[in-house]
């Protein structure tokens, strides 16, 4: 038994100490595998990094050009609506000139003169869509009117626009100055 006994444990001792020197074998191949792995993914890293910041400035780049370029085209339509407006209030003010260059005038074809350049001025607003807002005899609208005053008139319901004292715009369907009015009241409330 001692012979078989001292056998069986060279072979586990020989067993051992083969497997072992086979698993440092592979541990020494896998940490080579792995750096090399690592490295490789690494510079797949770096490589997408390098595409995604370089797509990044492409796109700060186009974002400032659009902002250069929208802004410019900004100027440019103020420019030209400036431009356009101009050339629709210049003959108003030719009309202008022309009735203060009357020195024979009666005051009512003078009344008459301003009151047709008046209409032309206006016409020449609404074409850019500006608009009167009508006030007299309207109930008050806080979004349209603006009330300077509260005055006592039995002829009106109360809250009732009974003077303009200056004419409200709307550009389209936005106030652009409420009409400044005074509003009925009713008789027995004090002000």
């Amino acid at each position: 038994m001692s012979e078989t006994t001292s056998e069986s444990i060279s072979e586990e001792a020989a067993q051992p100490a083969g497997a072992e020197s086979q698993s440092v074998g592979e541990e020494a191949a896998q940490p080579a595998g792995a750096a090399e792995d690592a490295a490789k993914a690494l510079e797949e890293a770096r490589a997408q990094a390098a595409e995604h910041y370089d797509r990044y400035l492409r796109a700060a780049a186009e974002l400032d050009n659009y902002r250069k370029r929208t802004a410019r085209m900004r100027s440019e339509t103020r420019e030209e609506t400036l431009r356009d407006v101009l050339l629709q209030i210049a003959p108003v003010m030719d009309n202008l000139r022309r009735a203060l260059a009357q020195e024979n005038a009666t005051v009512e074809t003078f009344k008459q003169g301003i009151e047709l350049i008046c209409a032309q001025f206006q016409e020449a607003l609404r074409g850019y869509g500006l608009e009167e807002i009508q006030a007299l005899g309207q109930p008050f609208d806080p979004l349209c009117h603006e009330a300077l005053l509260e005055v006592e008139c039995a002829d009106q319901p109360p809250g009732t626009v009974v003077e303009e004292m200056e004419k409200g715009y709307r550009l389209r369907d936005k106030v652009v100055r409420p009409a400044r009015v005074v509003v009925s009241k009713s008789g027995g409330q004090n002000g």
